[in-house]
C-alpha cells in the first residue's frame, strides 16, 4: 500500500501536469507538434544548454519573452558579462529584464529557488554550473507553485538536470552571406520531453520568429554567435 506522502507526491504530480496542460507558450509551428501540449509548458523547469552559453541564453531568452503575463525576467549567473541591449533581437523589453549577480555556488543556488518561488516573476535564467537530483526537484516544485518558468542554462558537457519537463541542446551554425544583425542561425535539438518526442530542426531566427531552414555553404563560413556578452574591454573597465 503506498503511504500518505507517496499518494501527495503522485496528486502534485498529477497537478503540476493539469497546470502545464494550460499554461504554453509557442514556439513555432513545426517544433510545437513535438510538445504534448502543442506549445513550451510553463511554471515548470527546462534545461538548456550549448557549446557556446550565448546561444543557450538568447534562445532562452526568446522563449522567455513569448510568455503571456506582465511579470519580471530575472537572469541569474556568476559574472556580468551578459549584454543585455544584445537580447533585444529576441523580443527582451529591457524594462522587464533584471541580472543578478551572484558569485558563490550557494548564494547562486538561493538566488534561483527564491527568484523561482516568486509569483511576479515570469522566467527565471540561471547559469548553474552543478545541479543535483534533490536540487532540481525544489525547484521544479516551487515552480508549479508559483508559475515562473525556469530556464537553467549550461554546457553541453555537464549533466542533465533531473526533473526538467524539456531538454534543450542548440548550436551555432553556418548561415548565409550577408544575414542581419538580428539573425542567428542554429541547430536545435529537443533531446527530452516529458510527454512529448525528441526532435531535431535547423532553424532561423529572423524578423521576431523561428523559421526552418536548409543552408549549405560551398565557403567555409564561422558560425556567428549571438552578441550578448559584453566585449573585454568593457569588462575590463
Amino acid at each position: 500500500m503506498p503511504t500518505l506522502s507517496q499518494l501527495q507526491e503522485q496528486i502534485d504530480r498529477l497537478e503540476g501536469t493539469q497546470r502545464r496542460k494550460l499554461r504554453t507558450a509557442p514556439i513555432c509551428d513545426f517544433i510545437d507538434k513535438a510538445l504534448p501540449y502543442n506549445g513550451l509548458p510553463l511554471g515548470c523547469i527546462h534545461e538548456v544548454k550549448s557549446r557556446d552559453l550565448a546561444s543557450a541564453i538568447a534562445f532562452a531568452a526568446l522563449l522567455s519573452a513569448r510568455i503571456p503575463a506582465t511579470g519580471s525576467i530575472l537572469y541569474v549567473a556568476p559574472d556580468r558579462s551578459l549584454y543585455p541591449p544584445g537580447l533585444l533581437p529576441y523580443g527582451i523589453r529591457l524594462e522587464q529584464w533584471l541580472h543578478i549577480f551572484a558569485r558563490q555556488p550557494d548564494d547562486l543556488i538561493w538566488t534561483v529557488s527564491e527568484a523561482i518561488r516568486c509569483p511576479q516573476v515570469n522566467a527565471v535564467l540561471a547559469v548553474m554550473k552543478k545541479t543535483d537530483l534533490a536540487l532540481c526537484r525544489r525547484l521544479q516544485l516551487a515552480a508549479e507553485s508559483s508559475g515562473a518558468t525556469g530556464f537553467l542554462l549550461g554546457n553541453a558537457t555537464s549533466a542533465p538536470v533531473a526533473s526538467a519537463i524539456t531538454r534543450w541542446r542548440i548550436s551555432s551554425v553556418n548561415g548565409p552571406a550577408g544575414r542581419g544583425f538580428d539573425e542567428a542561425f542554429w541547430e536545435l535539438e529537443l533531446s527530452y520531453c516529458r510527454g512529448g518526442r525528441p526532435g531535431k530542426w535547423m532553424v532561423a531566427w529572423r524578423n521576431g520568429r523561428l523559421e526552418a531552414f536548409r543552408f549549405l555553404s560551398k565557403v567555409p563560413i564561422r558560425p556567428v554567435r549571438p552578441n550578448v556578452f559584453l566585449p573585454a574591454s568593457a569588462k575590463a573597465g
